[in-house]
């Protein structure tokens, strides 16, 4: 099954990335910045005392099998209708019509069971745009996507939190980003 057949392809091993492009790592970069340095970012607009401002956390562990599910995931969406991806929560559903992050979805099989989350953006034509739009433009969502990048509530030494980059160019938004962040072990 490919994502344009309508499926997910096979899962990689985890430490193997099949594919980077610039794209990717210019979203990884500004995720880093953006994760190591939150004040390069102050959230904006009214209401911003949902919004973390912590003094900084570690780097994202980067995940070759988080990147394989989030490139596909770009490429999925780059084959649906703009209105579709628009509404409700769709760009963050897979194939099936679940959302990306539930149980039984590629992030929980790939072994991510104790947090998962998603970033998307449409449109935006640099990963430098979604990242500030992600950190500092997301009153909208409550700053669920900051909180999100920056989610950092029982870091310990041990405490590993993975991250995967996915891009994909085409459809009617033109650009799709997506960030798939997970944690396999400990308490949540």
């Amino acid at each position: 099954m490919t994502p344009h057949d309508g499926g997910i392809r096979p899962r990689p091993p985890d430490d193997l990335i099949l594919s980077w492009s610039p794209e990717q790592e210019e979203l990884r970069r500004f995720v880093t910045d953006a994760r190591t340095r939150p004040e390069n970012y102050p959230p904006l607009g009214q209401n911003t005392s949902e919004a973390t401002m912590p003094p900084g956390v570690p780097d994202f562990q980067l995940s070759g099998v988080l990147t394989h599910i989030a490139s596909a995931h770009s490429l999925f969406l780059t084959g649906q209708d703009k209105d579709w991806v628009n509404g409700d929560k769709n760009m963050h559903r897979g194939p099936d019509g679940t959302l990306t992050t539930e149980a039984g979805q590629p992030m929980e099989q790939a072994g991510y069971h104790t947090w998962r989350s998603e970033n998307v953006a449409l449109g935006f034509d640099t990963a430098e745009q979604v990242v500030r739009f992600w950190m500092q433009h997301d009153e909208e969502w409550h700053w669920g996507h900051r909180n999100a990048i920056l989610f950092d509530d029982w870091f310990t030494p041990d405490d590993i939190r993975e991250a995967g980059f996915g891009y994909a160019k085409g459809g009617p938004w033109i650009h799709y980003w997506t960030l798939d962040m997970g944690r396999k072990t400990g308490p949540f």
